[in-house]
């Protein structure tokens, strides 16, 4: 199960990466800036970008008196901010830079990353930061997650280690985190693009549960018959690996259109206003631990899968109406007819 969502996870992200990206930039679509893969940008003193700026596997540097109109996300690389940033900032698996006039309006959001501070730097927002900060102290924002330090006793390791026997709920709950927070982060990668279109996938399920679940089990009833007759001749084996990636690829979307609606729901509810991204971060953060819950518990398992089910259904079939979010579905009217009346009230006939 672990492989099999690590190959959904790099797919998804081949797909939403290359797919949309020229014609979300050139029409003005859900994600507005420029996207940096393997490269050093640099902002320069004075410039003013307007949008997002997203960075893989590079670095980026905004300097002095130069602003981003936007956000900022960074995988995988360095980000160092001596100038403004108007929006969050967002860096995982690399390193946070704030020089002594940096100023982020929004919060700022570290995930495996080192954060260093000068003194000067401002963060108007919060700040979630999972590893050490070096530099000035974290100031009024939240202060950094430090584990505490256990003792460790004089001991053979290495043959502690080759002998330890991990208990399997343990491992499952481990594996149940680990899946939970990979796509999370893929929801999040996923909202800087097509924000509006999983907006709309959520409307549809939200408008008409029955018939999104309807088209979905309908959907996994044909696509095997489907598959199997285009494998029969192999002029048309591409046709059905298109026909299985594309239903591996709706439902995950839809699974984070439900997951961002929760998020959604959640931040309205403690009154914020969220970007889109870490709102479906932290609901499908939380729809995918419970799904795994649900089916991972002995007590639960006889029936637990039942809910996860229907809502797999209901997000494909969603995707499937919404034709991957290019179009939205209102909820059904009850309407009565009347009767037409003569004006002169006697009888037509």
């Amino acid at each position: 199960m672990k492989n099999k969502l690590r190959l959904i996870s790099v797919l998804l992200v081949a797909l939403f990466l290359l797919l949309p990206l020229q014609s979300a930039a050139a029409a003005g679509g859900a994600f507005d800036g420029q996207v940096i893969f393997g490269q050093f940008y640099t902002l320069k003193s004075g410039d003013t970008m307007e949008g997002n700026l997203l960075v893989f596997g590079g670095s980026a540097t905004i300097e002095e008196g130069a602003t981003v109109n936007g956000s900022v996300v960074l995988f995988g690389g360095t980000l160092t901010v001596d100038g403004n940033v108007t929006g969050d900032v967002a860096v995982t698996g690399g390193a946070v830079k704030l020089g002594s006039v940096a100023h982020i309006s929004g919060n700022l959001t570290t995930v495996a990353a080192s954060l260093d501070r000068a003194d000067g730097s401002r963060v108007d927002g919060q700040i979630y930061n999972t590893t050490t900060v070096t530099g000035v102290a974290n100031g009024d924002n939240n202060p950094p997650v430090v584990p505490p330090v256990v003792p460790v006793p004089s001991i053979n390791w290495i043959e502690r280690i080759t002998s330890i026997n991990i208990p399997d709920p343990f491992v499952s709950f481990w594996n149940a985190i680990t899946q939970s927070v990979g796509l999370a982060l893929l929801a999040m990668l996923v909202m800087l693009f097509l924000a509006s279109h999983a907006d709309k996938v959520a409307h549809a399920i939200m408008a008409q549960p029955l018939t999104t679940g309807g088209l979905g089990l309908l959907t996994i009833i044909v696509a095997p018959i489907a598959v199997v007759m285009t494998a029969v001749t192999i002029i048309l084996i591409p046709v059905s690996i298109i026909i299985i990636f594309a239903l591996i690829v709706a439902g995950v979307f839809g699974w984070i259109a439900i997951g961002y609606e929760i998020g959604q729901r959640f931040t309205k509810a403690i009154h914020q206003n969220w970007h889109p991204a870490f709102s479906a971060g932290l609901g499908v953060f939380a729809l995918t631990l419970i799904a795994k819950a649900l089916t991972g518990i002995p007590v639960l398992n006889c029936f637990g899968w039942l809910v996860p089910f229907v809502l797999i259904l209901a997000a494909l079939g969603a995707v499937i109406m919404t034709r991957f979010g290019m179009q939205m579905v209102v909820a059904p009217t009850n309407t009565t007819s009347i009767a037409p009346t003569n004006p002169t009230g006697q009888n037509p006939g």
